[in-house]
């Protein structure tokens, strides 16, 4: 048997227990368990408002907001016809000068980075760069499909892309999704 020195054996008795310490630690050795989170467990909604208003940004809302309440919560003068329509995730206000407004949808990097999946029939060529392995002339075949060929039936029908094959199609799949589904609710 090897022969340590009282230092070495310190050192290493230090160690030894500095590892057991970041063990426990890490693993909540000895604690209970965290209490399940409270409150609304859904998907937050996300809108966007651009242009004039006071404080323009992203804004998360726990249900689909009416178009009023995000005009008030951005601070935007416009103000909605009789009809005050709820927005979905995903939304985005912008707001004129002159208090009109324009109901559209974020651009695909913002959905993507709020956990929002891209409608797949929707999509510009630039919302379509923003998913992982697409570059432009890629996003440019996928929009050139749809127009030759009508809308998507189902997510698996991008595979008809050239340059889309079963690896990329599961690259990119999580983060697509066909018609009303786009709102991730």
């Amino acid at each position: 048997m090897p022969h340590f020195s009282r230092t070495q054996l310190g050192v290493s008795l230090l160690l030894g227990a500095g590892l057991l310490l970041i063990w426990a630690w890490r693993g909540n050795f000895g604690l209970p368990p965290s209490p399940p989170p409270t409150g609304n467990l859904d998907h937050p909604v996300y809108v966007e408002v651009a242009g004039a208003a006071a404080r323009p940004g992203v804004y998360e809302f726990p249900a689909s907001p009416s178009l009023s309440q995000v005009l008030a919560q951005a601070g935007a003068a416009a103000r909605p016809e009789a009809a005050d329509p709820k927005l979905s995730s995903g939304s985005k206000v912008e707001v004129s000068g002159d208090g009109r407004y324009r109901l559209g949808r974020m651009d695909g990097s913002k959905l993507l980075t709020l956990g929002l999946a891209l409608d797949l029939n929707r999509a510009t060529p630039g919302d379509l760069e923003a998913l992982p392995g697409i570059g432009p002339a890629l996003a440019q075949r996928i929009i050139d499909y749809r127009q030759a060929h009508g809308p998507f039936k189902k997510i698996d029908d991008l595979e008809q892309v050239s340059g889309i094959g079963p690896k990329k199609l599961a690259q990119v799949k999580p983060y697509l999704v066909i018609g009303e589904n786009a709102d991730n609710d």
